[in-house]
């Protein structure tokens, strides 16, 4: 009797949670088939009445089509670009010994540590003055290194022997060379993961662009919430 009445306790307890959890998904999928007036009535939107014409209008209501192309091809440039310069910087901080490599590193931490809200209006003021205003390269260029990128890389290139190095400057690999031959094919992993950050990190602006941009020819989806 009581393994009976726990597991009904544990099933009531789930079937709960699961409404729950899927009620506000329904919620917005039967509010987007209903008319102003009964959208926001309560019961009333729990059971709509089908006016599949709302997502004809909503289709209609923006340039979808160029809101998704402008975030994929800001998101891919800026990836291509970010990637680019953290493999580069990450390469020369760790196998480019110099006595600067600790002082630049601990600087390039350090801008993880500035909350982007603190250096916004700075960053806006330099695009105004380089006419970068309502354009793709207000969006891309300041992007276009990261920290955290540059953070990662280090520490997977660090896992790297020092043999490997000397045995490829002894059969006369350059620096370009080992770096392109060597290092970037084994770490295929490391850049798949922060290649997918920082595209995801480009995907997920909006704050930005919403402040550099004010039409749909350059603007990205995530700015289509003020339509």
């Amino acid at each position: 009797m009581i393994r009976k009445t726990k597991r009904f306790l544990t099933y009531t307890f789930l079937i709960a949670s699961v409404v729950i959890t899927l009620f506000p998904i329904w919620w917005i999928f039967a509010t987007s088939l209903e008319t102003s007036r009964r959208a926001y009535s309560f019961p009333g939107a729990l059971i709509p009445q089908l006016h599949w014409q709302n997502y004809r209008a909503a289709w209609l209501l923006a340039p979808w089509f160029r809101f998704l192309a402008n975030s994929v091809g800001i998101g891919l440039i800026t990836t291509v670009l970010a990637l680019s310069t953290s493999i580069l910087a990450a390469y020369a901080l760790v196998f480019m010994a110099n006595r600067w490599n600790k002082p630049i590193f601990g600087i390039i931490l350090a801008t993880m540590m500035v909350p982007f809200y603190s250096i916004m209006i700075p960053d806006y003021l330099i695009v105004r003055d380089l006419g970068w205003l309502n354009s793709y390269t207000a969006q891309i260029i300041p992007f276009a290194a990261n920290g955290f990128a540059v953070f990662l890389l280090v520490q997977f290139m660090r896992t790297f022997p020092k043999e490997l190095r000397d045995a490829a400057r002894i059969d006369g690999v350059t620096q370009w060379g080992y770096l392109w031959k060597i290092i970037v094919p084994n770490l295929i992993p490391a850049i798949t993961t922060v290649g997918i950050y920082l595209f995801l990190l480009s995907w997920n602006a909006f704050l930005w662009p919403l402040i550099v941009t004010n039409g749909p020819q350059v603007q990205p989806i995530g700015c289509t919430l003020f339509l």
